[in-house]
């Protein structure tokens, strides 16, 4: 009997020993990488270009509730302003909030967007164009250049920016 459950023993470690030679000699599975035709390219720059706009009209009516409502809620989200970083969904709250503070609304013109397929689920966004804010007492300001680049990020069916950046030309030198 004893004999037998050594056999036994020494089957079990051999076939334990074989299964992990198997999966250490088998190459690691990778996904199946499909390229996207120019139709289905086109297809999702148009829904993310629709959307787009969308954002941009609210942030033209100053409206932070349904401009914030385009960026994802997650701790990966970053935006990048001026030369800070801002991390998380809350803390790019709390800058929109106190830069909006007292906009009633924007003009808000582009002269170029351009949008990039990374992969089925994520988009690269360039714009350039001008704003010029409108307090709430009515009073618009000048117009200024700026530029974005946003990286939309389609999760759970939705498309929404995931890494976003502005920039503004620096205010021109007084003259000596």
């Amino acid at each position: 009997m004893r004999r037998l459950v050594f056999v036994v023993m020494g089957l079990a470690v051999l076939a334990v020993a074989a299964a992990v030679l198997r999966m250490t000699n088998e190459p690691t599975a990778q996904p199946a990488t499909t390229e996207l035709t120019e139709e289905q390219k086109a297809a999702i720059v148009d829904e993310v270009s629709a959307i787009s706009a969308e954002n941009l009209s609210a942030w033209r009516d100053a409206d932070i509730s349904i401009g914030m409502s385009y960026y994802h809620d997650s701790p990966d989200f970053t935006f990048a302003l001026e030369g800070q970083l801002t991390h998380g969904f809350a803390a790019f709250g709390d800058l929109v909030d106190s830069v909006f503070a007292n906009v009633a609304s924007q003009t808000i013109t582009l002269s170029e967007v351009q949008f990039t397929v990374l992969a089925p689920d994520v988009v690269y966004e360039r714009a350039q164009g001008t704003f010029s804010p409108t307090d709430t007492t009515g009073v618009t300001g000048p117009e200024s250049q700026y530029a974005l680049t946003a990286l939309w990020s389609r999760r759970n069916g939705e498309w929404k920016i995931l890494f976003g950046h502005e920039s503004f030309p620096p205010p021109e030198a007084e003259s000596m």
